[in-house]
């Protein structure tokens, strides 16, 4: 296992020492284990030739085999030279399947590593040589642990690099390279220094590049799209130029290609694609485009967070769903139990009949919103329910209608009577520290006046969050290591209880419940004489009666539920805007919160909810700030039908859902026309990759409507009637529930009589 170790800034200084880093080994092998019913049949294992001939040592222990057990078991312990999948599935082969159970197999060894030497990611350590090259001892150093929220970082050097190629063209790897940009960030200084490699030969460049990475010397190089393109071209173009691409620190390694090629998956109803990662030795290349943690805004403030808590390094916690980090947590707890990882999910739903289903699986309670417009409504949010609930409840895997506390249950899962176990799960255990340090850094950015504090705390509790909302899912996910549908079922009970109980005492003090989705209500009271006062007896008596925390998010001056877009009549769980008293705009569904809108469409519509949170009542936004608004409208449309707006404002973004060769090519859609454009100039998306592409001509009779984005130029002409009529659409959507809309002539407005 090879270390670089970033050096204590003081100790350098001290010690007269130039380099920030050092470079360490341990010796140190892979392992899995093999369990079987038959303990002779381990020992025959070992004897086999082709076994013996693939591992350097074994070792019989004892372990607790399935996360339900409560006595340990005889495994074996199989120590090879490295991974091994063809071993690993052998022996899983063996009589059919039928001999073999495997556990620890898919660990990467960087965690398996973490795990044994209790270890992580950015901590501080004093590493000690007791003379035996394969026992390094790590020895925290002023008590830096996970648990830690104030742990101190060392200044990191950052460089962004991106290629430069001509507008107007799909870039393939054979096209030769023009130039190189590289920005140097200063965080100390908050000052940023670009510098431009070009106008020399393609081999000039690229040596160029490896002298500048060299002299920064960077502990993270960014990129915008370095594992699907950037690197990939660039170790294309050095080899063609007998260039040895050396960006690592280790200087004497080249960058080369994946042998596995990325792949594509489903998840949460969506498809998505991952390229294969391209790594660096004693740097972390991130790529912005391949990253959930610095795409989500949580950026490396975020992902040191979350790699320290999760024990996974850097580069692979920059990648990893967060799914997968949440995981390794409870992987690392689970070794600490001495509890085996399972290669396969091993438990099974429990039997149920047709009623049992029926009471079971039901989901979160919802309460259909009231379409239209309303005033005075607060909101209340309970925090964290989710993890919260399977915390205290002790909801886990091996928790739910145990084998061991029949008599003396500590609790019961309401309408589908589940019993549970008075001892602490696996998932309560490692879903604790996540909430408890998401709580602190809360509390310490509310209490610091530090900007940059403030930032740093904001940053570190938006990457936990991820992770809270992430764990409910994973109790009933399929291929969850220590998951289990009859706890996701459970947490479900517990959570429509909760906000039954919610609803019906808000009822019971006088307020009308106007809405509730799962663990968020809004509630309203008509008496005029109802003052903040209320709502915070209200929230005393919601958390005195369900034994949870919930907070006040606040009174709205207006509220707006809107109807579905395909039956005015429906309403739309998470579809609705409003303004807070202290004027913060909130808004759920609508264009501006969807990724597929064209960024001039989106900035229309919160320009015009920006006057709308002027307005302190319905009333007053009717009789003062609808001129305003229409003013605002008629300019943006002014700018589309002048050509004033960048091609690059109006792009449309698409998530393919399938392979470009997948569509149906004899119907003519925007999408399949942009997908033929790209085949034909010799890109082909996959399921999961992005589409982007603006409309010129939305007539169906084109055979070019739209035009991809990797082909716009400065020639790129957009359908002015097109985007009109979809940014009155947009306009629309805000303005319908105040009784009016902008006419399809794009020109005058008409009221909506008996609108809602």
């Amino acid at each position: 296992m090879v270390f670089w170790i970033r050096l204590n800034d003081l100790e350098n200084i001290d010690n007269n020492n130039t380099s920030r880093y050092i470079r360490i080994e341990d010796e140190w092998q892979n392992y899995f284990y093999v369990a079987s019913d038959n303990t002779d049949k381990l020992k025959k294992l070992v004897q086999d030739d082709y076994i013996c001939s693939s591992i350097s040592s074994y070792k019989f222990v004892k372990r607790l085999e399935t996360i339900t057990d409560t006595k340990k078991s005889t495994v074996i312990k199989l120590v090879t030279l490295h991974k091994n999948s063809k071993l690993t599935n052998s022996i899983e082969k063996m009589n059919g399947y039928n001999d073999f159970r495997l556990y620890d197999v898919d660990l990467l060894p960087e965690q398996q590593y973490f795990f044994d030497h209790n270890i992580f990611p950015l901590g501080f350590f004093e590493i000690i040589d007791n003379d035996n090259k394969s026992n390094l001892i790590w020895k925290s150093k002023k008590n830096d642990n996970v648990e830690s929220t104030d742990y101190l970082l060392p200044h990191f050097e950052t460089i962004h690099l991106k290629l430069n190629f001509q507008k107007g063209k799909i870039i393939k790897i054979t096209d030769e390279l023009n130039s190189i940009s590289i920005t140097h960030y200063d965080n100390n200084n908050n000052k940023n220094q670009i510098i431009d490699i070009s106008g020399k030969s393609e081999k000039e460049l690229l040596n160029e590049l490896i002298k500048i990475v060299k002299t920064i010397d960077p502990d993270f190089i960014f990129t915008d799209d370095g594992d699907s393109f950037t690197f990939p071209y660039l170790i294309y173009r050095a080899k063609l130029n007998k260039v040895d691409l050396c960006l690592s620190r280790d200087n004497t390694i080249p960058l080369t290609n994946p042998k596995r090629k990325g792949n594509t998956f489903f998840s949460y109803g969506k498809t998505y694609f991952k390229p294969s990662v391209i790594k660096l030795f004693g740097r972390i290349h991130i790529d912005k485009s391949n990253s959930f943690t610095i795409r989500t805004g949580s950026d490396l403030e975020g992902l040191f967070e979350i790699s320290r808590l999760c024990r996974i390094p850097l580069h692979e916690a920059s990648r990893a769903s967060i799914g997968r980090c949440l995981t390794s947590l409870h992987l690392y707890n689970a070794t600490k139990r001495g509890l085996l990882i399972p290669w396969k999910p091993l438990l099974n739903e429990n039997p149920k009949n047709m009623m049992e289903l029926f009471l079971a699986d039901r989901g979160g309670l919802i309460l259909e919103p009231q379409i239209g417009l309303h005033e005075k409504v607060a909101e209340f949010d309970f925090v964290s329910l989710y993890p919260n609930i399977m915390l205290k409840r002790n909801i886990s895997a091996e928790t739910v209608l145990c084998d061991c506390c029949f008599d003396n249950p500590q609790f019961t899962v309401p309408d589908i009577n589940y019993h549970i176990c008075n001892k602490k799960g696996l998932v309560p255990e490692s879903l604790e520290v996540v909430l408890e340090k998401r709580s602190k850094y809360k509390n310490l950015k509310n209490k610091t006046s530090d900007l940059v504090l403030k930032n740093i705390y904001d940053k570190r509790q938006s990457s936990l969050k991820w992770i809270l909302v992430t764990s409910f899912g994973y109790l009933g996910f399929s291929n969850a290591k220590f998951g289990r549908i009859d706890a996701h079922i459970a947490v479900c009970a517990f959570a429509r209880n909760i906000l039954s109980k919610t609803m019906h005492t808000a009822e019971d003090m006088g307020f009308d419940v106007l809405h509730g989705i799962v663990d968020s209500i809004y509630v309203k009271k008509n008496e005029k004489s109802t003052t903040k006062n209320d709502y915070i007896k209200l929230k005393e008596t919601i958390e005195r009666e369900t034994k949870f925390d919930i907070s006040f998010e606040g009174i709205y001056k207006w509220i707006a539920f809107l109807p579905s877009e395909i039956n005015p009549h429906l309403p739309v769980l998470d579809r609705y805007f409003g303004v807070f008293e202290d004027g913060t705009l909130k808004t759920r569904g609508i264009e501006s919160r969807r990724h597929d809108t064209p960024q001039f469409f989106s900035q229309c519509q919160n320009e015009i909810l920006d006057i709308l949170s002027k307005g302190n009542s319905i009333s007053d936004i009717k009789q003062n700030k609808i001129s305003l608004i229409i003013k605002k409208i008629q300019n943006y449309l002014v700018l589309l039908k002048t050509r004033k707006v960048y091609p690059e404002k109006l792009v449309f973004t698409k998530l393919l859902s399938k392979d470009y060769n997948q569509y149906d090519k004899k119907r003519n859609t925007l999408e399949n026309n942009a997908l033929r454009q790209l085949e034909l100039n010799g890109e082909y998306l996959k399921a999961g990759q992005i589409l982007q592409y603006i409309i010129t001509d939305y007539s169906k009779t084109k055979s070019n409507r739209v035009l991809p984005l990797q082909l716009l130029d400065n020639k790129t002409d957009y359908d002015i009637k097109r985007y009109s009529e979809l940014l009155i659409d947009t306009c629309n959507t805000v303005l319908e529930p105040f009784g009016i809309a902008f006419d399809k002539n794009l020109q005058s407005i008409y009221k909506l009589d008996n609108f809602y």
